[in-house]
């Protein structure tokens, strides 16, 4: 899943749960945990309905990776 593929909606919600707004993903200075619960919900929720923010924070990192499409050959955008 590509982050320029969430409509604005998603990318609204995402940066209401957070407090932040997505563009501070590269941020290295502030906390990011409730961005990428908040990307993880709006992603998985496009597959399934019923996934809720709860079950996005009993996500691990390497679940995140997948669904963020992030693998070996792939950069990571949290660490930039």
């Amino acid at each position: 899943m590509q982050i320029d593929e969430l409509t604005l909606g998603e990318v609204e919600e995402v940066e209401a749960y957070s407090g932040l707004p997505l563009a501070s993903m590269t941020d290295t200075d502030k906390p990011k945990t409730k961005l990428l619960i908040a990307l993880a919900y709006v992603i998985k929720r496009k597959k399934d309905p019923k996934f809720t923010i709860e079950h996005a924070k009993r996500l691990t990192m390497n679940d995140l990776n997948e669904i963020l499409g992030i693998g070996d050959d792939v950069e990571d955008p949290t660490k930039a």
